[in-house]
């Protein structure tokens, strides 16, 4: 289906189950893209979003399971909560350097996805952004400033750096990121969430820099194979279960916990 140039903006529900379209061709003339226009669309394959698009809604394209490809310019802002939730066929997805937030569930259930890199204009990641992802690998650049609730909850990552703009990581951020080997949580974040990295079993050494004030609860509950841990002065609370069946021969509470 092709949109005429008249068209300035897809309004909310306008593809909606429109479980026959195969293929659209959005033109220059369209600048939002409104929720849930092309929701549950199973059909469509790939999608080009024009340079003109400023701003992608809520669940636009969410239970597009067959959608392969999508191409978001550098024109976008914003996307949308549940933007691409459960389009379960999408390998990969470029996220431009001119987009400032990743909406809650925006890619939730994304289980082909396998990469991500996360640009440092956006500042914050939203709760359950790509929880339940398959992602192997995700590069944050410095500039994210928070790591919502759950949002890489069920991934395979093997490794994550946290950038040092990062202050708070929400609670169960990474929980059942259970190839997770090797975390760094670097000086600027204040805060742990509750569970952030429960059932990580194959974390085995952590560092909890002087900048946290706070360990949640069942922070690293769980972590099986987690056999070292570091927490430098200036944590002032460890949360019940934080390090629940965990490996450690030997830990070190330093003299700021109360």
């Amino acid at each position: 289906y092709t949109i005429p140039p008249s068209v300035t903006s897809i309004e909310a529900g306008a593809f909606a189950d429109c479980t026959n379209l195969k293929s659209v061709t959005i033109p220059t003339s369209v600048t939002s893209i409104g929720k849930s226009a092309f929701s549950g669309c199973w059909n469509l394959a790939s999608v080009t979003i024009p340079t003109s698009v400023t701003s992608i809604g809520e669940a636009a394209f969410a239970g597009c399971s067959n959608l392969k490809s999508v191409t978001i310019p550098t024109s976008v802002t914003s996307i949308g909560a549940r933007a691409f939730g459960n389009c379960r066929n999408l390998p990969t997805i470029t996220i431009p350097t001119s987009v400032t937030s990743i909406g809650e569930a925006a890619f939730a259930c994304c289980s082909n996805l396998q990469s991500v890199t996360i640009p440092s204009s956006v500042t914050s990641i939203g709760k359950e952004a790509f929880v339940d992802c398959n992602l192997q690998s995700v590069t944050i650049h410095n500039g994210v400033t928070s790591i919502g609730a759950r949002a890489f909850k069920a991934c395979c990552l093997a490794s994550v750096t946290i950038p040092p703009s990062v202050t708070s990581i929400g609670e169960e951020a990474f929980r059942y990121c259970e190839n997770l080997q090797s975390v760094t949580i670097p000086p600027s974040v204040t805060s742990i969430g509750e569970g952030a990295f429960r059932y990580c079993e194959n974390l085995q050494s952590v560092t909890i820099p002087p900048s946290v004030t706070s360990i949640g609860e069942g922070a690293f509950e769980d972590c099986r194979n987690l056999q070292s841990v570091t927490i430098h002065n200036g944590v002032t609370s460890i949360g019940a279960r934080a390090f629940k069946a965990c490996r450690l021969a030997s830990v070190t509470i330093p003299s700021s916990v109360t």
